[in-house]
């Protein structure tokens, strides 16, 4: 009688970084780098364009989603976090620099 092989069940976790959560970070990063470019534009100029409200306003709801996106990821991921986690934090930089901007320009 030949041996049979057991069949092996194991299941592993994926490990492996969502696209949602490459998103989320990129995301972060181009809010954060059209913040740069709007303050350092903005400090040049000595009057800023409606332009510049339309894009801070964009930019600040991108960084809320991307927050909200990240957030998300890292619920439901097994494992493979750093992605995640470093998208929420960037976001979540970006999107308190943003309303904080905005709070201090209101006064």
């Amino acid at each position: 009688m030949p041996k049979q092989k057991k069949q092996n069940n194991v299941q592993f976790r994926q490990t492996g970084t969502s696209t949602k959560a490459v998103a989320a970070l990129v995301i972060g990063i181009l809010t954060m780098i059209v913040f740069l470019v709007l303050v350092l534009y903005s400090g040049i100029k000595e009057e800023t364009p409606k332009a510049f409200a339309i894009c801070g306003t964009a930019a600040l709801v991108a960084s809320f989603i991307g927050l909200l996106v990240s957030m998300k990821c890292v619920r439901e991921q097994d494992g493979g976090y750093k992605i995640p986690y470093a998208g929420m934090a960037v976001n979540g930089i970006t999107f308190l620099t943003y309303i904080v901007t905005y709070i201090l320009g209101l006064v």
